[in-house]
C-alpha cells in the first residue's frame, strides 16, 4: 500500500478547515487535485468534510488530524502525526486564526490571540520543515490580515501577556507579529526551496466578522463583505500562482505583491520577535 509521500500528486495541509474560508480553501484544492491533510479541533466535522470532499474529488487522498493549536503539545503531536501520514509537503496553509472580545489563556497560560495567531504557525512550520524541503519546491502561507496596519508599532513584551486589554489590539498586534516572524524565517527557508508568503483574504462574510470583539462598524458593514469563496481565491492563488515564482518573503493583497506596514520588515523587531519564539518552545 502506497503511502501519500509516495504519491505523484501533489499533498497540502490546512489548518481550521471545516469553516468560513478554511472549507472554500479546502474545496478549490481538492478541485485541483491535491491530497489534503486537515489540522483542527473538531474531529468530528473535520470527518464530515473529508467524507463531502472524497465525493467532491474521489481520485484524492484526504485525511483529518485533530488539534488544539494553542495547545504546543498538542501542535507537536499534529506535526509527528502529519509527518507519518506523508514523506512530504508541497504546501502548508495556516488558516487558524482567533479574534476575542477580551483576554483568555492557553494552556501555557499565555493570551491565545499569541498562542494561535502567531505562535502556532511559526512552531507549525518548524516542525514540518523536513517534510516541506521533502518537495523539491514548496510554499507556506500564513493567512493575514489588513488588520495589521492598524498596529503602529508591533508591542512584543504585551504579546503573550497583555497588560490591558483593548478590544481589537490583540488581534492587530498577533496578526502582525505572524507576518514579521515568517518575513524573519523567509530567507533561512528559501535555501531548503521552502517560500514563506503572508497573503490577506480580504473582507469576509464569516463567523469571525459578526465576532463581538470586531469593532462595531465593521459588524455593522458585514452585510458589503465578499463571501468566504472569494477570500479563499485570494488565499489558493497567492500559493499557487506562478506569477510569484519561488519568491518568499512577500506580502500579498489582491493578487498582488503589496507593502507591509514597517515593523515587518524592521530586522531588529524580528530578532527580537523571533527570540522570543524560540524562548516558547
Amino acid at each position: 500500500m502506497k503511502s501519500l509521500g509516495e504519491n505523484v500528486k501533489k499533498l497540502a495541509v490546512v489548518t481550521a478547515s471545516y469553516s468560513g474560508i478554511g472549507s472554500e480553501i479546502s474545496k478549490q484544492l481538492a478541485r485541483e487535485g491535491y491530497d489534503l491533510i486537515f489540522i483542527g479541533r473538531d474531529r468530528g466535522r473535520m470527518e464530515k468534510q473529508c467524507q463531502a470532499l472524497r465525493t467532491l474529488a474521489p481520485a484524492s487522498s484526504i485525511r483529518a488530524v485533530a488539534a488544539d493549536l494553542s495547545d504546543h503539545g498538542q501542535i507537536r503531536e499534529a506535526a509527528r502525526q502529519v509527518s507519518e501520514i506523508s514523506s512530504k509537503i508541497d504546501l502548508l496553509i495556516h488558516n487558524a486564526g482567533i479574534l476575542l472580545d477580551g483576554v483568555r489563556l492557553s494552556p501555557q497560560k499565555q493570551d491565545l490571540h499569541y498562542e494561535v495567531n502567531t505562535f502556532a504557525p511559526y512552531l507549525l512550520t518548524e516542525l514540518l520543515r523536513p517534510r516541506l524541503r521533502a518537495a523539491g519546491r514548496s510554499v507556506v502561507v500564513l493567512v493575514g490580515s489588513s488588520a495589521m496596519k492598524m498596529a503602529r508599532k508591533l508591542e512584543l513584551a504585551d504579546l503573550p501577556s497583555p497588560r490591558r486589554f483593548k478590544k481589537f489590539k490583540p488581534y492587530a498586534q498577533s496578526k502582525l507579529a505572524g507576518a514579521a516572524a515568517f518575513f524573519a524565517m523567509a530567507d533561512d527557508y528559501e535555501k531548503d526551496g521552502i517560500a514563506l508568503r503572508v497573503a490577506d483574504p480580504g473582507m469576509n462574510r464569516t463567523a469571525m466578522s459578526k465576532n463581538p470583539g470586531v469593532p462595531g462598524l465593521f459588524r455593522m458593514l458585514s452585510f458589503l463583505f465578499q463571501t468566504p469563496d472569494g477570500g479563499a481565491r485570494r488565499i489558493v492563488d497567492a500559493a499557487t500562482n506562478p506569477g510569484f515564482g519561488a519568491r518568499g518573503g512577500i506580502y500579498i493583497e489582491k493578487g498582488r505583491i503589496a507593502r507591509t506596514p514597517p515593523p515587518v520588515t524592521d530586522h531588529a523587531v524580528q530578532r527580537e520577535l523571533l527570540d522570543l519564539l524560540s524562548k516558547h518552545r
